[in-house]
């Protein structure tokens, strides 16, 4: 098994975004004035094994619009062609892609991509309701032209500290795990490496690995109780498993990939 990184440009957050208030200051401060973080990578994933190539979300393009408390910085020779160029990859050899949630810097790149896609069942439902379509339109961030994902259900019973999983290769060494929170039916794919290590590919079941050991809901999730909850089960994981943990917008998860290192 080999996992490659793929950055497709940055984004700056807004401060509160990584570290929100409480009550209802919490989604509030996100359209307030407030300070900025430095420039945060836009990361996907490739996955080679068993003779196939498995992508874990699309990345972002430089179409993309800014929002209140997210600044982009793509440009066209970042986007996920080159990006997969960079790593000795090619489009045409993608099998399948697998989303772990529907926000745009996830799923924008699949205009490049013409492999199956796949959504949980869950995040299409949400996706579909009122609340995400308007903000869509507010906030600029219209999904893909011909967006039509196919679904999964998370019927595989449980893997590790997750309640539910579905496997994603024949082997069941790729897999898909619920971590709801960030969005109500976001996953996760864990990868049991060749040393059986778990690396997880977290989309953005947190920003950082200081999020996670913090325990921290984001400013976005809809229900901050479950997404704490979900990080309590990725840390019991952790605990459980040898885990490398890599946040999609994480600075050092090009790092703690590359020297394989797990959560202590």
């Amino acid at each position: 098994m080999k996992i490659h990184l793929l950055r497709t440009g940055t984004v700056r957050l807004k401060h509160s975004f990584l570290f929100p208030s409480r009550g209802v200051r919490r989604q509030l401060d996100l359209f307030l004035p407030g300070e900025w973080s430095e420039p945060v990578p836009i990361h996907c994933w490739a996955i080679e094994h068993d003779g196939r190539l498995l992508l874990v979300d699309s990345g972002e393009t430089a179409g993309v619009k800014d929002v209140p408390f997210a600044r982009f910085q793509v440009t066209p020779e970042q986007e996920l062609p080159a990006a997969m160029a960079a790593s000795g990859l090619a489009l045409q050899d993608v099998s399948e892609v697998v989303l772990t949630h529907h926000h745009g810097d996830h799923v924008d790149g699949l205009i490049h991509v013409r492999a199956p896609v796949l959504i949980h069942e869950e995040e299409l439902r949400h996706l579909r309701t009122a609340f995400p379509s308007v903000m869509r339109r507010v906030l600029r961030q219209p999904l893909p032209p011909y967006f039509a994902p196919r679904t999964f259900a998370l019927d595989g019973g449980p893997f590790g500290a997750f309640a539910r999983s579905r496997a994603l290769s024949d082997d069941g060494r790729i897999l898909a795990v619920g971590t709801p929170g960030h969005t109500p039916g976001h996953i996760s794919v864990i990868c049991i490496d060749d040393s059986g290590r778990h690396v997880m590919l977290a989309g953005d079941a947190t920003d950082t690995l200081e999020q996670l050991l913090a325990l921290r809901a984001d400013a976005v999730a809809p229900d901050p109780k479950v997404h704490v909850a979900t990080l309590e089960a990725i840390k019991a994981h952790c605990a459980q498993h040898p885990t490398v943990y890599l946040p999609s917008h994480d600075p050092q998860t090009a790092e703690r990939l590359a020297g394989a290192i797990t959560v202590a």
